[in-house]
């Protein structure tokens, strides 16, 4: 049985998005490209899922308007309960984590030595290796673990920590500022090349902390309270 992710997706282009549709029609000029994931949340919990949901998210908002919103991502099973590992993997290489190598403690792959199920060039069809193919500069930020690590280091800058306290340099600002500091050297450089930006929070995956002031607007408590 399919199951709905409970992560966000957010594709966003960060130019308009008119002008954008009509480059990549023409092959004129390639988009600059923002992918967010959110770790272990509930699409619900976002007004771009739900309009009813009673959390303010107004740059998120902002984003999945002019770009691109996945509505339709499942998940097909996981080693345990927590779907982080498993989407993570699919995300970036478009296959579930029964046809991909096992790592470490989840060693659980039944088709793990069968090469046409888990063919040994997957590597090379990821995420990060499509994008370098095409001329991108390809930058992640992410929740250290829980994704596909051959495709994690086909990166060409990568930042890996998680991230789940309630202040910013413990919490999930943590990657947002890496994101800025790319951009900033983009522009001190005029780099003049596409950009692939994989930015993946720890938030709000157990155990997590939240910043006071939203935790007393929303009158919520932390993970371990």
């Amino acid at each position: 049985m399919l199951r709905r992710m409970s992560v966000l997706l957010l594709f966003a282009t960060l130019w308009m998005p008119v002008i954008g549709r009509a480059s990549i029609a023409q092959g004129a000029k390639r988009p600059n490209i923002l992918f967010i994931i959110v770790d272990d949340q509930s699409p619900f919990d976002l007004k771009v899922y739900n309009p009813a949901s009673e959390l303010q998210t107004p740059v998120i908002d902002g984003l999945a308007a002019q770009g691109m919103v996945f509505d339709g991502a499942h998940h097909m099973g996981a080693y345990v309960g927590a779907v982080c590992t498993p989407s993570r993997h699919m995300v970036m290489c478009g296959r579930t984590v029964w046809h991909l190598p096992n790592r470490g403690r989840q060693a659980g792959n039944p088709n793990a030595r069968d090469a046409s199920l888990v063919p040994p060039d997957l590597p090379d069809f990821t995420m990060p290796a499509v994008f370098n193919r095409g001329g991108y500069d390809t930058m992640r930020t992410c929740k250290k673990g829980n994704s596909y690590d051959a495709a994690n280091r086909l990166f060409t800058v990568v930042h890996e920590a998680t991230k789940r306290g309630g202040t910013d340099e413990s919490g999930s600002a943590w990657h947002a500022e890496r994101v800025l500091e790319y951009l900033q050297q983009r522009e001190q450089t005029s780099d003049p090349d596409p950009f692939l930006i994989y930015l993946g929070f720890s938030h709000p995956h157990d155990t997590r902390d939240g910043k006071p002031e939203l935790l007393e607007k929303y009158g919520a408590v932390n993970h371990a309270d």
